[in-house]
């Protein structure tokens, strides 16, 4: 405050001993400094804004009536009308009294070195090529004393000088000052020769400021899109909840050009009025801008300290948990907008949406290793715990006192438990079953539900088989007290199976498989235990014989593709079929595709069963292609089906040979099978997407659903699991994962297909968000070629489902009961 007196002092006396000139009459100096004074409140409202990352800088034309100043008015006139025009606009922005006072400094002090440097340089009244340059050389000096002024007071601040704010500031200061003085003697002149055409050079000042204004907007929106895409790409890779927090601070900081931004959680009672809530109002999203006349916002304005902020709720599902503060807009003349808010806001719903993302992909990671009615370890989990024990024994010899055993248990006549009492009351023996084997293992063992009512025990460190039959009669002898269920008392028993490595086995399915054929036994036994025998093991002739069959039904056409419709949502109309494989066995039916295509894969039939799948169904497509135009048809590759070196040639050649367009062949991939091998899973794309085949990316979500991979893969569409769209009516979580993945996926401009579409209330939702397309039992289950001929093409409404349209084959509309969706 003291620099900016002593600045004002000292330009009063220097204009005081200026030598007297002549002018016009006082009225008419009065009239024109008046005029001058308005100009310069014009120039000063009307600033322009420049804000490049976290430098900003605030440009005006008060250079425009100053100059035009110096030509016309004494200086003193000049200086009145220059510090009444400033407390005027200073006034009307509510800035403070030290700031006010040092910038009325600043501008006497300028107005004083303008009118020194123009007397003692200015050979007339004229506007000649040497007024010109003093006009310019005076301004340039001014602009640069006044930059070299702030910054010197900014430096007694801070006890240093930033030579680099210098570098940035005085470059645009001299170009500020050189267009503003063009403009003025362009002003002087135009009046000279015609005052009326002053207009037109208004105008046109005006369009220009205009026209910048509206490209640095647009500007701005492209780079807050393209900083949205990252922001997006980085929380989406983020490890935990705090992270993705940390990383929307840092990103509301930068996108904000903000001083500060803090989550504060629980909102606290003056933020809530300041936000428009209350005890019984939910917190809402508000601005509250620099010099707001609002009370409540500006005492919590004063409370925190800021200028000004922005107020976003933070959800957990339906409930607040804390309020987004992002406070102090940098720039001396700038504040934040309605603008900025929705931008906050949407970076907040993308946290958000993957926060609940991430909780909702660790339940299914859990509920994926683990059993949903006991709690305990599931199939995958256990063979993955027994081969975790296995593998010190592949790098060295296994240690006595290292053995892994592996124990297997079915109920006796569980079944009969099921018929005569109900599911429900199964249900409960067979979490008691869970329970009682968890208080009886040995510490260190694993117990886990397989399916059905039979269970595994892994135990470590077994010292001999005596010693692990002793700990299978204490499993069994744990069930021999009576099951209290349901007022009802049930008497169960089981039979255990035991395999231990490295004598049974030394990978972890082998072991499993040992141990049920030693279960198997023990039921046939009255003590209902058994250890492996290798002579009666039939499991593994049984495999190969499966194998061997397989490859003779490749040949012999039992293999058989049904097909599910996929409907584009907007049109109602079906858009393609995708190709679901089944086997036709002569004796044990039709087998579904999880009980062969392991098989296929371990003995190396994935390649045929990969191409007689695809001749299936691209032969299918060109039957229904004469009636159904551009209704294409999808194939699901299995990991090592993607990786098969002759998969580009085999596609290829089927598509020359039934001579469908490729561009109606869609190949499904899931996310999981891609990363199994990253860089062999890229190139085969790649190759395929050179043929002109669309790819797909299946089960989209439940995987590692990495955008920075997805990114990379050429694939045009995206399938979201339907483990989400089922969840989604139900659960907000689930509801927001869908949206968010169909946004996301919109953005990356890739196709939508929504799996697991079993009711119209799910069908209406994804509509609602912009979904492309549907799939699931709404629309009708997979069908075989036979029942696909009279298949009509329903249209599900909001009201009804009705066979309507356009039909593959004239018909009614035809299912089995038994088909089930892969």
């Amino acid at each position: 405050m003291g620099f900016g007196c002593l600045l004002g002092l000292a330009a009063a006396v220097l204009i005081a001993f200026l030598p007297a000139r002549d002018y016009r009459t006082s009225v008419f100096t009065a009239l024109l400094a008046l005029l001058i004074a308005m100009l310069f409140v014009a120039a000063e409202s009307s600033q322009i804004h420049i804000e490049v990352r976290q430098q900003a800088w605030s440009v005006s034309l008060s250079e425009l009536p100053f100059v035009i100043g110096l030509f016309l008015l004494p200086p003193w006139w000049l200086l009145v009308g220059r510090l009444v025009a400033a407390g005027t606009v200073f006034w009307l922005r509510r800035t403070s009294a030290p700031k006010t006072i040092f910038n009325l400094g600043l501008f006497a002090a300028e107005v004083a070195l303008a009118a020194v440097l123009f007397r003692a340089l200015h050979a007339g009244n004229g506007l000649h090529a040497r007024d010109w340059a003093i006009a310019y050389f005076v301004m340039l000096v001014v602009s640069t004393t006044g930059a070299l002024t702030v910054i010197t007071g900014l430096a007694l601040q801070r006890q240093h000088v930033a030579t680099a704010e210098l570098a940035r500031t005085l470059p645009v200061a001299g170009l500020a000052a050189a267009f503003n003085t063009t403009l003025a003697l362009l002003s002087l002149l135009v009046v000279d020769v015609n005052s009326g055409a002053l207009v037109l050079l208004g105008a046109f000042v005006a369009v220009v400021a205009m026209g910048y204004r509206a490209y640095q907007r647009l500007q701005r929106q492209h780079a807050d899109l393209g900083q949205l895409f990252a922001f997006t790409q980085s929380i989406g890779l983020a490890d935990s909840t705090d992270d993705m927090l940390n990383l929307l601070l840092a990103k509301a900081n930068d996108l904000m050009q903000a001083e500060q931004s803090v989550l504060l959680m629980p909102p606290a009672e003056g933020l809530a009025a300041a936000a428009g809530g209350g005890p019984e109002i939910p917190l809402g999203a508000v601005v509250l801008p620099r010099g707001t006349r609002d009370p409540v916002s500006r005492a919590y304005l004063a409370q925190a300290g800021l200028r000004d902020a922005l107020l976003v709720p933070v959800h957990d599902g339906d409930r607040v948990i804390g309020v987004l503060q992002v406070g102090n807009r940098i720039g001396a003349m700038s504040t934040f907008t309605a603008e900025d808010l929705r931008l906050l806001q949407t970076l907040t719903a993308h946290t958000e949406a993957l926060r609940a993302h991430g909780r909702l992909l660790e339940l299914r990671r859990h509920e994926a290793h683990h059993d949903s009615l006991t709690g305990l370890a599931n199939r995958e989990l256990f063979l993955l715990r027994v081969q975790e024990s296995l593998a010190p024994a592949l790098v060295a010899p296994r240690p006595l006192l290292e053995r892994v055993a592996i124990m297997l248990l079915d109920l006796n006549r569980f079944r009969e438990i099921n018929d005569t009492l109900g599911h429900h009351v199964g249900d409960l023996v067979l979490r008691e079953v869970g329970t009682r084997l968890q208080d009886a293992i040995p510490a260190g063992a694993v117990v886990a539900r397989l399916g059905g009512d039979e269970f595994a025990v892994l135990v470590r460190n077994v010292v001999d088989p005596a010693a692990i039959m002793d700990v299978a009669r204490h499993l069994t002898s744990s069930l021999t007290d009576a099951f209290e269920v349901a007022d009802i008392s049930l008497e169960v028993s089981a039979a255990i199976g035991v395999a231990i490595a490295p004598e049974d086995g030394d990978v972890a399915t082998i072991l499993l498989q040992h141990a049920d054929i030693a279960m198997y036994a023990a039921k046939r036994t009255e003590v209902k235990m058994a250890r492996y025998s290798a002579g009666g093991d039939q499991t593994s002739v049984t495999r190969l014989a499966l194998a061997g069959e397989l490859r003779r039904a490749i040949d012999a056409n039992q293999l058989i593709a049904y097909y599910q419709p996929k409907m584009h949502l907007r049109s109602r109309t079906v858009v393609s079929f995708e190709a679901l494989v089944r086997w036709q066995h002569p004796t044990h039916g039709l087998l579904p595709p999880d009980e062969f295509v392991p098989i296929a894969e371990r003995v190396g039939l994935i390649g045929p069963l990969t191409g007689e799948v695809l001749t299936q169904a691209l032969n299918s497509c060109r039957n229904w292609l004469p009636e159904h135009p551009g209704v294409g048809v999808a194939v699901n590759l299995s990991a090592q089906g993607l990786l098969e070196p002759t998969l580009p040639a085999t596609v290829a050649r089927l598509l020359a040979e039934t001579g469908v367009a490729a561009g109606l062949l869609t190949l499904e991939i899931t996310e999981t099978s891609v990363m199994s091998d990253f860089d062999a899973a890229l190139a085969a794309l790649r190759e395929l997407h050179s043929l002109g085949v669309q790819l797909s990316v299946d089960d989209f979500g439940t995987g590692y659903s990495s955008l920075a991979y997805l990114m990379q893969l050429p694939v045009q569409e995206v399938k979201i699991d339907k483990s989400f769209v089922i969840a989604m009516i139900k659960s907000p979580d689930a509801e927001a994962i869908v949206r968010a993945i169909v946004g996301l996926s919109h953005t990356l401009r890739l196709t939508v297909v929504a799996e697991g579409v079993e009711d119209e209330a799910s069908l209406s939702a994804l509509d609602e968000m912009g979904c492309d397309t549907a799939q699931g039992y709404l629309l009708s289950r997979p069908m075989s070629p036979e029942a696909l001929s009279q298949w009509s093409y329903p249209v599900p409404t909001p009201r009804a489902l009705h066979p309507v349209g356009q039909s593959v084959a004239r018909g009614a509309l035809g299912v089995e009961p038994h088909e089930e969706a892969t």
